[in-house]
């Protein structure tokens, strides 16, 4: 689609890169997880291996009681995590705090993504900024998946035809008065 933020051909080649396991003696290296508050939305874990990518991890909303969400939550990261992996909590939508929070308790690694937060980083070829770490981040792994970088691109997916539509649906635009890069808000591309 015109102005996509990450084209899907990129990510198509991403995915037909994969395999079934990280490659031998690369640890796990980071963590991103999606909370929820039970109910009706998942949680999701993403566990990266370097530029390798495993499966996603989905959780029922359902089996995470809402009064004991932090606690339930760290458990299943604590079930996944590997090799003191950085875990990185989505604090958008007010779930990931009762995770965050637990995992500092227990002095786990973890970093808090507030995606909407402003961020001084500019695109890897320098020329502009982003509106929000969250245009940010979404821009960056766009540019980890650019199969004409030196070496080609590093970032092996699996092959996933959810992944494969979250990744594809953001747009982007530069902002008129700043020419920051600006990526579509969650909530207008949400696929799952």
């Amino acid at each position: 689609a015109p102005f996509q933020a990450i084209p899907t051909a990129w990510i198509r080649a991403a995915m037909e890169r994969w395999v079934d396991k990280p490659r031998l003696g690369v640890p796990m290296c980071g963590m991103g997880v999606d909370c929820t508050g039970g109910g009706d939305d998942p949680m999701v874990i993403s566990n990266r291996h370097d530029g390798w990518f495993a499966p996603l991890v989905i959780i029922d909303g359902k089996e995470i009681p809402a009064d004991r969400v932090g606690k339930v939550s760290a458990g299943h990261v604590l079930s996944w995590r590997r090799d003191k992996a950085i875990v990185v909590v989505d604090m958008g939508g007010g779930y990931g705090g009762a995770l965050f929070e637990a995992l500092k308790d227990n002095e786990i690694a973890a970093v808090p993504h507030k995606g909407a937060e402003s961020t001084s980083q500019r695109t890897k070829d320098g020329q502009f900024g982003f509106a929000n770490k969250r245009s940010q981040v979404i821009w960056r792994f766009r540019e980890a998946l650019d199969p004409d970088q030196v070496g080609g691109s590093p970032i092996d997916l699996p092959p996933d035809p959810v992944l494969m539509a979250d990744l594809a649906a953001p747009a982007f635009w530069l902002g008129k008065k700043d020419g920051l890069v600006v990526i579509e808000k969650k909530k207008k591309v949400k696929v799952c």
